[in-house]
């Protein structure tokens, strides 16, 4: 799977414009950070990524998007989650922060930190236990095949 280039986050509550960037990216859809927020509804610390803007926006452009809040996964299995999300694209998010999936290999998930292109490995028991106290979320983000 080709894996998408992030730039960085171009202001302190951009970490969602920028993965949403590179997953744009990685399909040769190129929208800047600033135009991926205006489609956003804003919050004061960042983007709401489960509302009907965020899901028309990725829909508008050619991706059909699904949430999960980290409790709420088919069967209560984050990892078959986190398989399908490796298979198209995916970002994960907890403590106000959101995270793109570069890699899960069980039980190892490999993330990319929009704020400086970090990687960042964690067992994904211990991301589980991150993610609980931290309001921590899933987000599916599949191509269509229309566009």
């Amino acid at each position: 799977m080709l894996m998408p280039v992030l730039i960085p986050q171009e202001k302190d509550n951009y970490c969602v414009c920028s993965v949403l960037q590179g997953i744009f990216r990685k399909y040769h859809k190129l929208i800047n950070q600033e135009d991926i927020a205006k489609n956003l509804t804003s919050t004061k610390r960042g983007f709401y990524v489960d509302d009907k803007r965020f899901k028309d926006f990725l829909n508008k452009n050619g991706f059909e998007y699904q949430y999960y809040f980290h409790n709420q996964t088919s069967f209560n299995e984050p990892d078959t989650l986190l398989l399908e999300m490796n298979k198209s694209n995916g970002f994960l998010g907890h403590h106000e922060h959101v995270y793109l999936l570069s890699e899960y290999i069980d039980p190892v998930v490999t993330l990319i930190d929009p704020a400086n292109n970090d990687v960042l490995t964690n067992e994904l028991s211990d991301l589980m236990k991150e993610m609980r106290k931290g309001e921590g979320f899933f987000g599916l983000v599949k191509k269509l095949n229309r566009y």
